[in-house]
Parts: structure tokens; sequence; C-alpha cells
């Protein structure tokens, strides 16, 4: 008796390759050329002269459908059933049960006689019921990217320019009101009240004090009345000291190497001796290089939020779908290989990392766990892809596109190289990964 191989009953490429065998009206384990060469016109597959047999037949169909459900972004067995699908029936062929019908009685298919279609609750059927509810069990979703919530690195320095920004508003706005009661006649009390506005000023609002009132300098110099009031040291005191301290937070000041003062040291020591006008340079420069530089730092810190959430946004528009793909296609044919009767053979080894175990199809797609000391599947690899893998050098291989370990699960979207394109640690339930794979290799025992 011949052996029949066990992927004709098991594979939906064998259940192809039967039905085409039986499309000529006899089952002999050959296709003659005439059906081959119809079926594969339109699937880029090889005509034949004579005829093929079923196991050569079955290892072809699986190596189209891999390499065209890649190219139309299908699942292989979706495929794989369109295809069989449109596979006509030899002439004269018995109903899809496979038993005949007497008309005006019913059958399996139709068991009321009515002409309407039933459902035949078959082998095969139930056992592409139980792939799919195993694929279901083992889905995984891939996570959409969010913006990350822990802010840029300079989001607390750009919290306190903008923190400073509206202080210096307030301040501002006291000191203009305190400087509005300074009409002839005024009281010693109201120049009180202006000086008090007045030191509010410190080294983080001065410049903001000084974006709203740009005259300011003027403003405090022009307060006198009979001698009561304020002069060039009230400048200094108010305006130009807060900008040195500031300046000092930038490494600014005068001279070179040891000789070399901080900007409040240099204020300090020279600005005494300065007409008010050079006061009201210095003021009008060094607050707008602080104010540049200051606006510098929100801008970064905008660029910085723009750049990751453009990064996420691309990624949840382009990545994630291909990824998420991947390991659709990888779970349908963890399912598809743990509900194959008979089982594929299993290889076994021991390497640097422990135990192992590996099934590989005809087609060259294949499955391998790893097991740690108590005997446990510690990491699934799943190629249900076969094109290769390219090496930066030039040369080929076919690597994992799917790793699932407790913690992360990797997956390859390019073929580009010989490392993973990315990972997940959530979206999947290892134990239910494991539990699937057991069904294939058991545990370590």
């Amino acid at each position: 008796m011949t052996d029949v191989n066990p992927l004709l009953n098991s594979t939906s490429a064998g259940q192809i390759a039967q039905k085409l065998d039986a499309a000529d009206g006899t089952k002999d384990g050959k296709i003659n050329a005439s059906i081959w060469n119809e079926f594969v016109e339109d699937k880029g597959g090889k005509k034949i002269k004579e005829s093929i047999d079923v196991v050569s037949a079955m290892n072809s169909i699986t190596t189209y459908v891999v390499r065209e459900a890649k190219k139309a972004g299908k699942n292989v067995e979706v495929l794989a059933q369109e295809w069989a699908g449109g596979i006509k029936s030899p002439e004269g062929a018995a109903a899809a049960s496979g038993s005949e019908a007497v008309e005006g009685e019913g059958n399996k298919a139709n068991p009321a006689g009515s002409g309407e279609t039933g459902t035949v609750n078959s082998p095969v059927n139930k056992k592409e019921e139980q792939i799919q509810a195993d694929y279901n069990n083992v889905k995984v979703t891939v996570p959409k990217k969010e913006v990350e919530s822990k802010s840029p690195a300079n989001k607390e320095e750009v919290d306190n320019i903008v923190k400073a920004m509206n202080e210096g508003e307030e301040v501002a706005n006291k000191i203009l009101e305190a400087y509005s009661k300074i009409k002839f006649p005024f009281l010693p009390r109201d120049v009180d009240n202006m000086e008090n506005a007045l030191k509010l000023i410190n080294k983080d609002n001065v410049v903001y004090v000084l974006e709203k009132i740009p005259n300011l300098v003027d403003i405090i110099d022009g307060v006198d009345a009979m001698g009561y009031g304020f002069d060039k040291d009230e400048v200094i005191k108010y305006v130009l000291t807060p900008l040195g301290l500031k300046g000092d937070e930038y490494g600014w000041g005068a001279g070179e190497g040891e000789e070399r003062i901080s900007l409040s040291e240099f204020y300090k020591e020279y600005a005494a001796n300065w007409s008010l006008e050079e006061i009201k340079e210095e003021v009008n420069k060094v607050s707008a290089d602080i104010r540049q530089s200051e606006q510098n730092k929100i801008d970064e810190d905008i660029a910085a939020v723009n750049e990751e959430t453009a990064e996420v946004e691309e990624y949840n528009k382009t990545e994630l779908p291909k990824a998420q793909k991947v390991f659709d296609d990888a779970n349908r044919f963890l399912a598809e290989v743990a509900n194959m009767e008979p089982k594929p053979e299993i290889e076994s080894g021991h390497n640097e990392e422990g135990d192992w175990k590996a099934i590989t199809l005809p087609d060259g797609r294949w499955i391998e766990v790893r097991y740690n000391s108590e005997g446990e599947i510690s990491k699934i690899l799943i190629s249900h892809d076969t094109s290769p893998n390219k090496r930066p050098d030039g040369s080929t291989f076919d690597g994992a596109d799917i790793s699932y370990e407790k913690d992360i699960a990797e997956y390859d979207t390019d073929k580009n190289n010989d490392v993973f394109d990315g990972s997940i640690t959530s979206g999947y339930d290892f134990e239910k990964l494991k539990a699937l794979a057991e069904k294939i290799f058991g545990k370590n025992e």
C-alpha cells in the first residue's frame, strides 16, 4: 500500500491539489496538463506538457499562494480558499457533499430538498473552525504609539520661562498703575508705591517687564519731585542689576581667563560711571539677547514635541499596519500547523541557549521553540514568509518574522537586515501562544 503524504489532507494546498486531480473526472494522483495550466495561468506558475503528481502540485501551490498572498496583501489561507473555489468540478459530478441528490428528497447539504443550499459540517470545516478559533485566541493587537507623557528634556526650563512671562506682565501692570498716580502735585507716598512696584522686578521677569514697558529706563529716571524721586541709581538697581544676574546664568561676562568676571560683577564695578544713555543701550542690548535665548528654548521645546508627534503619527499610519499583518500572518500559520493531522516531523537539538524543537514545511516555512530549564517554552520563533532576509553584505538567510517571549515580541517587516525592525511589550498573551505551540511540540520532558 502506497503511503499518502499527510499534508495532502491537512493543508489547503494539498486539498487544492486533490481537487485539481479530480477535476478531469478521475482521481488518480495526477493532474492533467490542461487542468493544471489553466489553474496556474494567473498565478505566475509554471506550465507543464503532460501531467503533474498531486504531491509536487501541492508543493508548487504552496509556493505560489504564499508569494501571491504577499503581493496582494491577503491572508494565505483566505487566498487559498479563493483559489479552491475557482476550480471547476468535473462534468456530471455529484453535489458538494459527495452524495447523490434524489429529486424531491433532502440530503446532508440540503435536508429539506427545497433547492436551498445548507452547510456540510465536514471534517475540513471542523478543522477550519478550530484553526480560526485558535487564531482568534492568540490574536495580537499591535498598540498604537502615543506622544509620551514625559516632558521634553527642557520642559521644566520652558515652564519657568512661561511663568516669568506671566509674572513680567503682572509686574509691568503694577508699575504702570503706580506711575499713573505720579502726577503733579503728587505725594512722597506715591513715589514709595512706585518703588515698591519696581522691587517686584527680578532676574527672571525683568526682560518681560521691559517687553511690556520698553521706555522703563526713562520712566524711572523721570520720577523726581524736588529731590525726592529716582535717578540713574534706581535704573541700575532695578533694571540693569537683574539683567546682569540673568546673564550670569548664561555664562556671560567680560574679560578672558583669570581676568574674566561675570556680567553682574562687571555692572557692579563699572555701571555707576556710565551715562544714562549708555545704561539704556546696555539694557536694550542685553534684554534683547536674553529674550532671544529664552525664545530659542521655547522653540526647541515646541520642535521636540512636534517631531515626536510627527514620528508617532507616521508610525501609526504606515508601520503599525505592516507590523499587524506580520503578527496576523504568523499567528494564522501557527494555528494551521497546530491543527495539522498528522503533525509535521519535529526536529530537536541543543545549543548555547538551551534545548529547541522545530518543524519545517516543504515550502520552507518553519516554527521553532526554545525551552527553559523547567521544560517550558520560553521563546517562539515563526517564519511564515519564505522570502529571504538580506544582510548588508549581500548574503541572505531565512530569518524569523516573529519572535515571542514573555516580556517582548519582536517583528520583521522589510527583510532588509538580520535584526528585527521593531517590538511590542503589550497586546499579546504569551501564555496562550505557548499553549498553542505546545499543541505542536509539547513540553520538553
